[in-house]
């Protein structure tokens, strides 16, 4: 009979810790499940922020090469002007060198410290 009353114990006791066991695995899975929506929901809302700053970000980078190229279009205009004139002065300049140096040679305009002047006194 002791032995039949510690049996009987035995089995309510391990009863009883089943009974908890799987009221807390109850309330694990419940609380796990809050938190894998939770983690969904967030993860959702993170998605859809992200993918509207990058929508953002691409205009504002869109809108920056807008103006990048018409500045360097500008840029470019001005700087191949500014170059043609350098180009035109130049010029210019060799030409009226290369008549100095022409009319140095036929003797038409001498000059008392020039040498060709010297060189026709002879």
């Amino acid at each position: 009979m002791k032995y039949f009353k510690l049996l009987i114990v035995t089995f309510f006791l391990i009863s009883t810790s089943v009974q908890a066991d799987e009221s807390t695995f109850d309330k694990a899975k419940a609380e796990t499940k809050i938190l894998w929506d939770k983690t969904k929901s967030t993860t959702s809302e993170v998605i859809d922020k992200t993918a509207e700053k990058a929508s953002e970000i691409g205009e504002r980078a869109s809108e920056l090469g807008r103006k990048t190229s018409e500045g360097a279009r500008e840029t470019g205009a001005t700087v191949w002007e500014k170059t043609k004139e350098v180009g035109n002065a130049t010029a210019d300049a060799a030409r009226a060198g290369a008549a100095k140096i022409r009319s140095l040679a036929d003797g038409k305009e001498c000059q008392e410290d020039s040498a060709t002047c010297y060189k026709n006194k002879e």
